[in-house]
């Protein structure tokens, strides 16, 4: 059973890590999306909070979703992960449209990331944030290079934010570069810490 795997995996790696991502959302792997169904989902991570808890170190769970979600979808697995006990979301994976693409491979399928996720996931993450009304931290990732970008995940509703394609395109330092300029803006404003910024503009992007 496909579901058993996750499970299974989380015993072996669990030990090692300081969290461990469900990931529900590729585009790239056969019907793996289906798992984002209620029924299908809560089966899935009671089993791997099952696991987790026999596990010494007890690694956060976090379950990443799609951007091609709409709003009675996010709201149904929103409800789903807070109800199971998970410790946040991560918002989001890489996107099936093509929307305003340029490029001649603009036709090909699988998942697509970098700059021209960012509006998308960035709306699926204030709505996200809208509808857990904080009761569940979020991690912000798809699109972003720079500390603006961050800032913007920040006011959407992360209290985290994760690189993924920007690494490649601006290197190991990025993420010292966007921290820096995190600081710099917080004390320019007067912002003691991030947690002030957390879904302070999720009204902008829903």
């Amino acid at each position: 059973h496909r579901a058993a795997d996750f499970a299974t995996v989380l015993p072996h790696c669990g030990p090692h890590l300081a969290f461990a991502t469900v990931h529900v959302s590729s585009p790239n792997t056969a019907k793996l999306r289906e798992f984002q169904g209620a029924a299908a989902l809560a089966g899935l991570l009671a089993g791997v909070l099952e696991a987790r808890e026999a596990l010494p170190n007890r690694p956060a769970v976090f379950l990443k979703i799609a951007p091609d979600l709409d709003r009675d979808a996010l709201a149904e697995i929103a409800e789903t992960a807070m109800a199971q006990g998970i410790d946040g979301i991560v918002a989001t994976n890489t996107t099936l449209a093509r929307d305003n693409l340029a490029s001649r491979h603009r036709g090909e399928g699988g998942g697509l990331s970098g700059q021209p996720l960012f509006e998308r996931s960035t709306r699926i993450l204030a709505e996200l944030s809208r509808i857990t009304g904080g009761r569940m931290p979020l991690i912000g990732v798809g699109g972003v290079a720079s500390a603006d970008q961050a800032w913007e995940k920040l006011r959407a509703g992360a209290s985290a934010v994760q690189l993924y394609t920007g690494l490649v395109y601006g290197g190991i330092t990025l993420a010292a570069r966007i921290a820096q300029g995190l600081e710099d803006r917080m004390a320019r404003d007067g912002i003691a810490s991030v947690a002030e910024v957390t879904g302070t503009g999720v009204s902008d992007w829903t």
